[in-house]
């Protein structure tokens, strides 16, 4: 079979798997509906579909009509929906399961990414195979796959980039770590490794000054271009969901360190029994000593975690609105142990004919079974909670948008706390007072709370209200069985400005 045949066969492989992953996940009907299939696990989801849609209009990264804003923290998914958005409007259906497809297409093309890096790093075509496959049964990145956000093309590109740079094609990993932080702005942490590492091998081989430049430019013009356009909008480099969520404090540090490394990653259904950390550490000492990409690929989720962890509170383990953070590096924990697995497996195969052979494969047999114990039953119960995160978007957000604009008079601008479905559903003017899609409000501009003021409409978690006397309630919407996080949030109430005696 041929070198194309090959990779095609295997790339048919990995849309296969991530298929039939994402199909486990959307047809899990655990609240007695479709939610899975029709709905978002996060009302993040609607704003990427908002702004989605204003780029399909061709009226440039708005919020609200005419108002250019910095909201969406992964620019670059929001330009990949649009053809969703596109294929909604051309055949009549909803945004969900286009944008669903879209993430399926960005898991599939991690999974290649890995195949493409390992085969760069000489590791066997089985460990690559087994590699891919990983990504589509680990339960936490299937749930990314098909949840409206941007975690599979934050891995996908890291993936790449690192295979551009260990086949020596440095400007194409240049591009690759260039739009990395315009999906995720934490995957700037990889851009600055990956273009230290090619501009260290080019000056080496002093390489002429105009292609170490070219392998700069990616970044230069992606990066710089967002910047650039942040500034002209608020008057601030960064999206506004900088200057909202991220904080650098040593209590942060610590407490996320902790959930991390003594919660999330020992959960994690591959380290059952502990078979799994004996995997990841042969999987690290085989990827280390494959040379410095080898070695990147190895460090680059601790490092990582810490930079996720200096910059921001990850107030819980379970929710995928706090997981979510910490996924890419998780995809490459993930890696590094399939590699572990793979390689011990192949290595067993090759020496088959060898007197100790069996009981090698015994202990190989023994770890596998560890690492996969736990599985099933966690994709299960991710699926489920996947299902209900969507319900709970559907009774939440989602009702609360469809009331509002059907009974919102027309003219009337809307505060809200959440502002996906609010503004994707009803053609209102949203106000978003947390400030993350309206940069006024987020630096206090006088202008914007003036507006803030004038507002008579509220829609609000009521734990979030202030000065509940100034505010009637008109209209509230709840889920019975909150799943998306362990917070004061099963309610939306929709409240007016009471008026004020003369």
């Amino acid at each position: 079979m041929s070198l194309l045949r090959l990779s095609l066969v295997v790339v048919i492989l990995f849309f296969a798997a991530h298929l039939a992953s994402a199909l486990y996940f959307v047809l899990d009907r655990a609240p007695g509906t479709a939610a899975a299939l029709n709905g978002f696990p996060l009302d993040d989801a609607w704003i990427h579909m908002v702004y989605a849609r204003s780029l399909a209009a061709l009226h440039g990264f708005t919020y609200n009509p005419g108002q250019l804003e910095t909201g969406a923290t992964s620019p670059l998914w929001a330009i990949l929906l649009v053809p969703a958005s596109w294929a909604a409007r051309l055949f009549h259906v909803s945004v969900v399961v286009p944008a669903k497809l879209t993430g399926l297409l960005a898991a599939v093309a991690a999974s290649v990414g890995a195949a493409r890096l390992l085969r760069a790093l000489g590791v066997g075509l089985a460990v690559e195979i087994v590699a891919g496959l990983a990504l589509a049964a680990d339960p936490s990145l299937a749930f990314s796959a098909v949840s409206g956000m941007e975690v599979m093309l934050a891995v996908a590109l890291a993936l790449w980039a690192l295979a551009e740079l260990a086949s020596e094609r440095y400007v194409a990993a240049g591009v690759a770590v260039g739009l990395a932080p315009l999906a995720r702005p934490e995957m700037a942490i990889l851009t600055a490794i990956v273009l230290a590492v090619a501009e260290w091998r080019l000056h080496q081989r002093q390489a002429p000054t105009r292609t170490r430049l070219w392998v700069l430019f990616p970044t230069l013009l992606a990066v710089g271009g967002w910047m650039i356009y942040c500034l002209a909008v608020s008057g601030y480099p960064l999206p506004n969901t900088f200057y909202a969520k991220f904080a650098s404090r040593e209590d942060f540090l610590a407490h996320n360190l902790l959930l991390i490394f003594a919660q999330i990653l020992p959960a994690s259904p591959w380290f059952a029994l502990g078979t799994g950390v004996v995997a990841w550490a042969f999987g690290a000492v085989m990827l280390w000593r494959r040379g410095l990409v080898g070695r990147v690929f190895v460090t680059f989720p601790f490092v990582f975690f810490i930079g996720v962890s200096a910059t921001q509170l990850l107030q819980a383990a379970e929710p995928f609105y706090f997981l979510r953070y910490i996924l890419p590096g998780h995809a490459f924990v993930v890696l590094t142990l399939a590699v572990g697995a793979g390689s011990a497996a192949t290595w067993v195969w090759q020496h088959r004919q060898a007197a100790w052979s069996p009981a090698y494969a015994v202990g190989v047999l023994i770890l596998a079974l560890g690492s996969l114990s736990r599985l099933p039953g966690a994709l299960a119960e991710r699926a489920k909670l996947f299902a209900w995160n969507c319900q709970n978007i559907e009774e939440l957000n989602v009702a609360m948008a469809v009331w509002l604009r059907d009974n919102v008079p027309a003219g009337e601008a809307i505060a809200v706390n959440d502002a996906g479905a609010s503004r994707y559903f009803g053609e209102h003017t949203i106000v978003d007072f947390v400030g993350l899609n309206h940069h006024g409000l987020l630096h206090h501009d006088p202008g914007a709370l003036a507006q803030l003021a004038q507002v008579t409409w509220l829609s609000t978690f009521p734990s979030r209200l202030r000065n509940a006397a100034a505010w009637t309630p008109v209209y509230g919407t709840s889920t019975p069985n909150l799943t998306i996080c362990r917070c004061p949030q099963s309610e939306i109430v929709t409240y007016r400005r009471t008026p004020q005696p003369p």
